[in-house]
């Protein structure tokens, strides 16, 4: 792989940008394309011919290729807004894009992401399900969420309203990290009513979308999602899902990515329940009641965020974490806490508590606390 892929600059960007945004290019074809001819700007001074040859399609496609990358100001605007909104673009051949994402069917070239990445979203476990839950759900979601995101697994949904909301606040509340993937641009936010829980991820996880600044849902965009959703994760849980369910396309995707697939039961002879019952009859999804549960079936795959044993020797410390880890001797702390006593700055704070976290010596708490593993 070329360094400008590794390493792509603004100029790139915008090329990239203006490449995937032509009508009938898309991931794929723009994926191949910037491989052929080495980055996104040698795509753009190729010939027309050269490009639709590549493509293996008509003469008109490579004319507006070439025709967008002369008229880039659009794709200028997008990175400029970004910046303006605390955002950016996470292109396939950059060192931060998600690993398990890229191992999909037709990944996103680039996804817009909101929030900061980190090295632990990799131990994440989705939830979704139905928009109109019962009581029941409502309070199983939230706990299961709220019992994941409390040991350190991040919990992926779609922000959408009912279950995904729920699992989104339960992360929330168990003090841990939370991601949304959007149907829509992600500087728009659908359901609008969720606007303060879109803030509040942002500030405690992340938001993503495939799609471009401005860009409204449509209802073919949520399968698209659903798939993205599956990828991120480690495991997918269902919690009340009919049988024409989005969650049981988010399951279908779940199943050929090769993920652990889950199912809490629903009540009997209910339509909401009738695609989650369904799952767990074919024996295509384990049932599960409480996110202990679904620790216990990956405890391998989560166990780097996971609490580990004492007996484990400990590594290495720099001056500023063994500072944070003398102030957690006598027991967690509130990281607004941390932040107070050892007078570091809250972004690097976070950082270092991530850091400790992928060591195996310390682990998240509810309530936005950590402590000593």
């Amino acid at each position: 792989m070329k360094d400008s892929l590794k390493n792509m600059d603004r100029p790139n960007r915008i090329a990239l940008l203006s490449i995937i945004s032509t009508s009938g290019v898309g991931n794929q074809r723009s994926r191949n394309l910037v491989e052929m001819f080495g980055s996104p700007l040698d795509v753009l001074n190729a010939p027309a011919g050269e490009i639709s040859e590549a493509l293996k399609v008509p003469l008109s496609v490579g004319r507006e290729i070439i025709s967008r990358g002369k008229n880039q100001k659009k794709a200028e605007e997008c990175l400029d807004k970004l910046v303006l909104i605390g955002a950016q673009i996470i292109t396939i051949w950059d060192g931060n894009y998600p690993s398990r994402l890229k191992q999909i069917d037709n990944p996103p070239v680039i996804i817009y992401v909101k929030g900061e990445s980190s090295p632990l979203y990799d131990y994440s476990v989705a939830i979704v399900g139905t928009r109109v839950p019962s009581d029941n759900a409502r309070r199983i979601t939230t706990r299961i969420a709220r019992e994941l995101s409390s040991v350190g697994v991040t919990v992926i949904s779609g922000m959408a309203l009912g279950i995904d909301s729920l699992a989104h606040e339960g992360a929330l509340r168990g003090g841990g990290r939370t991601i949304a993937v959007l149907g829509s641009g992600i500087d728009v936010i659908y359901p609008p009513s969720n606007a303060k829980l879109y803030e509040r991820i942002c500030k405690q996880g992340m938001v993503i979308s495939e799609y471009g600044l401005g860009v409204t849902p449509e209802p073919h965009h949520f399968p698209q999602r659903n798939r993205i959703i599956s990828g991120l994760s480690l495991g997918v849980v269902i919690v009340e899902a009919g049988l024409k369910s989005g969650a049981l396309i988010t399951a279908r995707y779940a199943i050929e990515q090769g993920k652990e697939l889950f199912a809490v039961p629903g009540a009997a002879g209910l339509p909401r329940s009738a695609g989650v019952n369904r799952l767990l009859k074919d024996g295509t999804a384990t049932l599960i009641e409480s996110g202990e549960e679904v620790i216990e079936h990956m405890r391998s795959q989560l166990a780097p965020v996971l609490n580990v044993s004492a007996t484990l020797a400990l590594p290495e410390l720099n001056d500023k974490e063994a500072v944070l880890y003398n102030l957690l001797e006598s027991g967690p702390l509130l990281i607004d806490e941390l932040v107070r006593l050892s007078e570091i700055g809250v972004v690097e704070i976070n950082r270092m508590l991530t850091s400790m976290q992928l060591k195996g010596i310390l682990r998240r708490y509810p309530g936005a606390r950590v402590g000593r593993t």
